[in-house]
């Protein structure tokens, strides 16, 4: 069976249907055997109401063992999209971070797809293999423990996302693991890391097609109130998109 969330105004927590038990702030509540939870369904714990919910992609941040900055769900659908990450492709990633996007690209790439992710960091890939497991089956999910530079195989990929501390450095390592056409992503927080991500694209034969910040507003909905919240993430990173070329240029 799989694990649920719980999920309230204020709070998340685990539901595992398989053993009926409810893991919240740190506690376990075990339910009556013959309460029986679905998704939708509601359970009143101490006073305070939660709903059943899958442990989908756009709740991660809430329910995540994070041992790294994760990246949020609005840049994840992004990148699935402009990577055009669907069902049967073969996909790359290098820095795994606590397993957010590894998730979300996972869930785009249903059964027929595979996932290989090259992480240098051996506790962050303990720690986002337990958390995607969570919420989805990893027997498509190749995991390799290394840097990304000294990545060899003899497959080619759809589409690669580097989130790593100098994607630049990686670029032209990758290249030769793309297919023609293929895509590339770039994650970034800073704008000399853009300049140098396009720059590098540029010079390895892609073409660079979209430069993108993502900034989320969350509207807060109250009867004959509604207004933007004050808490707005302004800024979490650029992410820059490629396209490897063939190198053959025909004349029309």
């Amino acid at each position: 069976m799989p694990t649920f969330i719980v999920k309230s105004k204020n709070d998340t927590g685990l539901f595992d249907a398989s053993r009926n038990l409810i893991r919240l702030k740190g506690k376990e509540i075990q339910l009556e055997p013959n309460l029986v939870l679905g998704v939708g369904d509601r359970v009143r714990i101490k006073g305070e109401e939660y709903t059943v919910l899958e442990a989908d992609p756009v709740f991660f941040p809430d329910y995540a063992s994070r041992t790294a900055q994760i990246i949020q769900p609005w840049d994840s659908a992004v990148i699935v999209q402009y990577c055009s990450i669907t069902p049967g492709k073969n996909i790359l990633e290098s820095g795994i971070g606590s397993g957010a996007l590894s998730l979300s690209i996972l869930k785009a790439l249903g059964d027929t797809g595979k996932l290989t992710t090259v992480e240098i960091n051996k506790g962050y890939l303990e720690k986002a293999l337990l958390n995607v497991k969570i919420s989805t089956s990893t027997d498509n999910w190749n995991i390799v423990e290394g840097s990304i530079e000294n990545f060899r195989t003899d497959d080619r990929f759809d589409a690669v996302v580097l989130d790593v501390p100098e994607p630049w450095a990686a670029v032209p390592y990758v290249s030769s693991l793309l297919k023609n056409g293929g895509k590339i992503c770039t994650y970034s927080p800073t704008y000399n890391q853009l300049e140098k991500n396009c720059s590098s694209m540029r010079h390895n034969g892609f073409f660079v097609f979209a430069n993108i910040e993502i900034i989320k507003r969350d509207i807060l909905v109250r009867d004959n109130a509604t207004r933007p919240d004050n808490n707005i993430i302004g800024h979490t990173a650029f992410m820059s998109f490629g396209i490897k070329l063939s190198g053959s240029t025909i004349k029309a």
